[in-house]
C-alpha cells in the first residue's frame, strides 16, 4: 500500500514537472513568434 502511494507521488511530481516545462516551452514559443513578427514589420516598413 505504501509502495503504491510512493509511485502515485512520483507520477504526480513527474506530471507537474512536465506541465512546468510545457508552460516554459509555450512562453519561449510566443516570445520567438513575437520577435519574428517585429523583425518582419521592421523589414517591411524600412
Amino acid at each position: 500500500m505504501a509502495r503504491n502511494k510512493e509511485n502515485a507521488n512520483f507520477v504526480t511530481e513527474l506530471l507537474s514537472n512536465m506541465k512546468r516545462q510545457l508552460i516554459r516551452c509555450r512562453i519561449a514559443l510566443v516570445i520567438s513568434l513575437a520577435g519574428n513578427i517585429i523583425l518582419a514589420a521592421v523589414l517591411i516598413f524600412r
